[in-house]
C-alpha cells in the first residue's frame, strides 16, 4: 500500500508540472539557482587557494554524456589521464529528484575537479557519445574528440564545457571562472587529430 500511494504522488507531481508546462526555475527561482550551483561546480571554484589553479569540466547542450581527459605533456595528443564522465542532468529546469535520478541513470557526473598545476600548459579532451530512440530505430554515435590548450594561472579557476550542438557537432567553451558570477572567455588553443580514448 505505501508503495501504491508514493506511485500515486509520484504520478501526481509529473501530471501537475507537465500541465504547468513550468521549469523549476519558475517555480521557485531561489531553490533553483541553488541546486544549480550546489551542481556546476560553483561552490570549487570560489574555494582556491593561493598559488594553486583549478578547472572544473561539465557539458552542456543536452543530456548526452562526454568523457574528460587532461595532458601536460608539450606534445599534442599525449599522454592523458582520463577525469572520468559528465552530463547535464536539467539542473533549473527539472526538479532536483529528477535531476538525480536522470544522474544515477546516467551513472555520470554532474561535473569534475581537476587540480591544474599554474603557469604549466595543460591540454583538455572531450569525448561525447548520443543515443536516439528504440528497436530497429535506434541510432548512436560519438562527437569528438576536441581538445583545447590552454595555461592556468595561479590562484584562478576555469571551466571547460563540452558544449553539444546540433548532432555530431560539439566544442569545448573554456572560461576563467575565479569570480564564477562572472566568468570571461580565455583565449584556448584547438588541438586537431587527437585520438578517442581507447576506454571507449
Amino acid at each position: 500500500m505505501p508503495r501504491m500511494k508514493s506511485a500515486g504522488i509520484l504520478l501526481a507531481a509529473v501530471a501537475g508540472a507537465m500541465l504547468c508546462a513550468c521549469t523549476y526555475s519558475e517555480i521557485n527561482p531561489d531553490a533553483a539557482r541553488e541546486d544549480i550551483r550546489t551542481n556546476n561546480g560553483y561552490y570549487d571554484l570560489r574555494e582556491i587557494e593561493p598559488g594553486t589553479a583549478r578547472i572544473v569540466v561539465r557539458a552542456a547542450g543536452t543530456g548526452y554524456p562526454a568523457h574528460f581527459s587532461v595532458s601536460t605533456s608539450a606534445q599534442n595528443c599525449q599522454a592523458f589521464t582520463s577525469l572520468g564522465d559528465v552530463a547535464y542532468a536539467g539542473r533549473g529546469l527539472v526538479y532536483p529528484w529528477i535531476a538525480n535520478a536522470t544522474q544515477r541513470g546516467r551513472r555520470s557526473n554532474p561535473y569534475l575537479v581537476h587540480e591544474a598545476k599554474p603557469s604549466e600548459p595543460i591540454q583538455v579532451r572531450g569525448y561525447g557519445s548520443w543515443a536516439d530512440g528504440k528497436d530497429s530505430g535506434y541510432r548512436s554515435g560519438n562527437c569528438g574528440p576536441v581538445t583545447a590548450r590552454f595555461t592556468p594561472e595561479a590562484g584562478h579557476g576555469y571551466t571547460v564545457d563540452f558544449a553539444w550542438g546540433d548532432k555530431p557537432a560539439c566544442r569545448l567553451v573554456v572560461m576563467d571562472a575565479t569570480n564564477p558570477d562572472a566568468p570571461v572567455p580565455v583565449s584556448a588553443q584547438v588541438i586537431a587529430g587527437c585520438p578517442a580514448p581507447s576506454r571507449r
